[in-house]
């Protein structure tokens, strides 16, 4: 939890450092529809969709938040055992707070984000650590093509048998600027 905490205060000074672009910028609202992989730590991969939305405080910062659905089966696991090692509904329902920092070069906005919140998996909801980056290229005056890479990580199982989660969501889409 440290290095998250030393993420957020990082980003924290970045902005503060140039209060007069935040003062100017107007607040814009953004959609980000995306379909991608989600790979959960353990599991078979899958498809994933969701959408996020981030309201930008300035150029550079942003906040806002992400819901996406995916699954994680156990079907290899289960033909080549017989059984299924984690009970419960293969869904995967993922939601979270997040913020964003970019770093404009020209037209092109590569960027790092950080979140907390929950993930669903196996009928179990596990708080969750979120970190990932990304890039938008723009497409038009209001619309960027963007991907994100992220991993959701959450500790699940009791006691002796918990273990620590990475579960990798790399999605792509066309995000929508509304003001």
């Amino acid at each position: 939890m440290s290095k998250l905490s030393l993420f957020l205060t990082i980003l924290t000074c970045l902005v503060l450092c140039k209060p007069s672009e935040a003062q100017t910028y107007s607040r814009v609202h953004e959609l980000f529809p995306f379909i991608g992989l989600y790979a959960p730590d353990r599991f078979q991969s899958s498809m994933t969709v969701g959408v996020r939305y981030e309201n930008h405080l300035s150029q550079r910062f942003s906040f806002g938040g992400t819901i996406g659905f995916a699954k994680a089966e156990q079907k290899f696991f289960q033909q080549a055992v017989g059984f299924a090692a984690e009970q419960g509904s293969d869904a995967v329902i993922f939601y979270n707070g997040r913020i964003a920092y970019g770093f404009p070069l020209a037209s092109v906005i590569p960027y790092l984000t950080a979140g907390l919140g929950v993930t669903r998996q196996h009928s179990e909801s596990n708080f969750t650590v979120s970190l990932g980056i990304g890039t938008k290229i723009p497409l038009g005056e209001k619309t960027y093509l963007r991907w994100e890479m992220n991993d959701h990580i959450f500790s699940s199982g009791q006691d002796n048998t918990s273990w620590t989660n990475n579960n990798l969501e790399f999605s792509a889409g066309i995000s929508f600027f509304l003001q």
